[in-house]
C-alpha cells in the first residue's frame, strides 16, 4: 500500500479553548492533515462533536505505519496501542489515496484508531453507536432516497470512492454521511455494524435508521490467509468510518 512513507506533521481537529457546543480543532503531532469537528445533539439531549469527513487513507496511514513515531512525534501511549497488521495488498483498490476515504479496516482496526487518536490528543475519540449515527442522520436535513447532491451512491459513483467533501455539505455540516464509504458504527456487538450505504448501494435502499450486520467470510473472501484477516477485509472496498469526540 502506497503512504508507508507518509510523514504527517499536524492534525487539527479544534482549538483547544472552543465551547463545548462550538466547532474545535486539536492539533496531532505527526499530521498534516485537517480533521473538522463539528457539534451535534445527541440522542440523550448531550452535544456531542463528529468529524466532517470519513477518516482518509493519509491519517490512517500514520496510525498503521507508525510515520509519527519515525518522525519523533508520538508518545508513550499512543505507542502501546496495538495497530494492524500492514495490508499485503493495496487496500485503496486504486480509486485513489490521499484525500480519499479509508475503506476496508475491519470494526476493530477502526476501535483501535480511536484509541490511538484518544492516546494522542488527550480526548475521548469513539465510532458512533447506532442511536447516534440515527441522531446525525435526522438532523442532516437530507432525505436519504434524494440524497444525489449529496452522496456517491451506485447511482452516480461509477462503482468508486471519490474524494471527501467532494458532494455538498449537509445542515450539520457533514459530508458523505450516506453513500461514498459506509460507516462502522458500535452496536455493541463484537463485529459491529455499518450504516449510511456505499458506492454500491442506490439511494432507494438507503434508510436513516437502516444497519447491516459485518459479513467476515464473504467480505474477506479474497484472503489467501488462514485464518482470516482480523484487522482487513480483503473483499471489503466500501466499508469506512468517521469518529465522535464526546469529552472535547
Amino acid at each position: 500500500m502506497q503512504g508507508g512513507a507518509l510523514v504527517c506533521a499536524a492534525l487539527s481537529l479544534g482549538f483547544a479553548q472552543s465551547a463545548p457546543t462550538a466547532a474545535f480543532s486539536q492539533v496531532v503531532e505527526g499530521c498534516t492533515f485537517e480533521v473538522k469537528m463539528v457539534p451535534f445533539k445527541g440522542p440523550k439531549g448531550d452535544m456531542l462533536h463528529v468529524s466532517v469527513h470519513e477518516i482518509p487513507w493519509e491519517l490512517f496511514d500514520v496510525f498503521v505505519y507508525g510515520s509519527d513515531k519515525e518522525a519523533g512525534k508520538s508518545n508513550e501511549k499512543a505507542d502501546a496501542v496495538t495497530k494492524p497488521t500492514k495490508p499485503y495488498i493495496g487496500m485503496d483498490r486504486e480509486f485513489g489515496h490521499v484525500g480519499y476515504p479509508v475503506i476496508s479496516p475491519s470494526f476493530l482496526s477502526c476501535k483501535q484508531f480511536c484509541e490511538w487518536l484518544s492516546a494522542k490528543t488527550g480526548r475521548s475519540y469513539r465510532l458512533p453507536t447506532a442511536d447516534e449515527w440515527k441522531a446525525l442522520c435526522e438532523q442532516s436535513g437530507i432525505d436519504p432516497k434524494a440524497c444525489g447532491d449529496f452522496a456517491w451512491t451506485k447511482d452516480n459513483a461509477g462503482e468508486k470512492t471519490h474524494p471527501i467533501g467532494s458532494k455538498k455539505a449537509d445542515k450539520l455540516g457533514l459530508h458523505d454521511l450516506f453513500g461514498n464509504a459506509c460507516e462502522w458504527v458500535d452496536d455493541g456487538s463484537k463485529l459491529g455494524v455499518v450504516a449510511g450505504g456505499s458506492y454500491l448501494d442506490a439511494m432507494a435502499d438507503l434508510a436513516c435508521g437502516k444497519t447491516e450486520a459485518c459479513k467476515p467470510v464473504e467480505w474477506n473472501e479474497i484472503d489467501p490467509q488462514f485464518p482470516k484477516s482480523k484487522w482487513w477485509y480483503s473483499s471489503g472496498g466500501f466499508v469506512g468510518f468517521r469518529v465522535i469526540c464526546d469529552k472535547p
